[in-house]
């Protein structure tokens, strides 16, 4: 198995190939509201993590939470195997999003409905 020898930064996401994405937020009793956005990506090695964080600034329609998708490239030698790896991101307290929306740079890779589970 050939294997890759990486510094830790950040490595582009073009043309990344995602699935499963959920969003949903949390109305079940007791408070307070959770909300949570999930996913998967396809990333070149192990040492990938995904990190989803909320654009600054955000757009206009506050129903529309808008996203940026970053891969980050653990240091250390690791297996150049293509694997998927979760994407998460959760926020406590209430929220009133019905769509989230996410970019990889300026591109919008994903458009997802937000259910509510009550």
């Amino acid at each position: 198995m050939k294997q890759t020898k990486a510094e830790s930064h950040i490595i582009p996401c073009d043309n990344v190939q995602t699935k499963d994405w959920y969003a949903w937020i949390d109305m079940m009793p007791p408070r307070p509201y959770s909300f949570h956005v999930t996913g998967e990506v396809l990333v070149p090695n192990p040492g990938v993590d995904v990190i989803l964080i909320p654009k600054e600034p955000q757009g206009i329609n506050p129903d529309i939470l808008l996203m940026d998708l970053f891969l980050h490239q653990k240091p250390g030698v690791w297996p150049e195997i293509v694997v998927w790896k979760p994407a998460r991101y959760d926020k406590v307290g209430t929220v009133k999003y019905k769509q989230v929306d996410i970019f990889c740079g300026s591109k919008s890779i994903a458009q997802i409905k937000v259910d509510i589970v009550s």
